[in-house]
C-alpha cells in the first residue's frame, strides 16, 4: 500500500535492549515524522500513567515494516523498539503505540506515536 504523503527522512529500528553502535534489526526505512507535542501530552500524564502513552512526535510507515510498541492494555508496559532518525547516528525516538490506519485501502499505513529522547546535541533532525 502507499503512505497518504510523500516520506520526508528515513529511520533505523531497533529492538529494546539493543542499541547503536550495535547495527540495527531494520535500516534505513522511509518514513515521514511529523511534530505532535502538545496533542501527545494531552492525552496523557508523565507523572502518574503507569504505561507512558505520552509521545512527541508521529511517524508514518508502510504496513510491512516490522515496529514493536510497549502497549500491554491494562497489564502495563512491555518492550518496545527504538526508532534513531535519520539512521543510527541521529536523535533516538522511544515506540509508544502503533495503530494501522485505512487498513485494506489504497492508504492503508501504520501511524507510530513516538516518545523523542535526549537528542545528540547540536542537531537539525527534529
Amino acid at each position: 500500500m502507499a503512505l497518504p504523503i510523500q516520506p520526508n527522512t528515513t529511520c533505523d529500528i531497533y529492538r529494546f535492549g539493543v542499541m547503536p553502535p550495535a547495527p540495527p534489526a531494520v535500516a534505513a526505512v522511509p518514513c515521514y515524522l511529523q511534530p505532535a507535542w502538545r496533542a501527545g501530552q494531552e492525552q496523557g500524564d508523565r507523572s502518574t500513567t503507569p504505561v507512558q502513552l505520552c509521545w512527541t512526535h508521529i511517524m508514518l510507515v508502510e504496513t510491512d515494516v516490522d515496529l514493536r510498541d510497549c502497549y500491554l492494555g491494562s497489564l502495563g508496559a512491555g518492550f518496545q523498539d527504538t526508532v534513531y532518525v535519520p539512521d543510527r547516528h541521529g536523535t533516538a525516538f522511544r515506540v509508544v503505540f502503533i495503530e494501522r490506519v485505512h487498513r485494506n485501502q489504497a492508504l492503508d499505513h501504520k501511524r507510530v506515536y513516538l516518545d523523542r529522547q535526549a537528542p545528540p546535541w547540536p542537531t537539525n533532525e527534529l
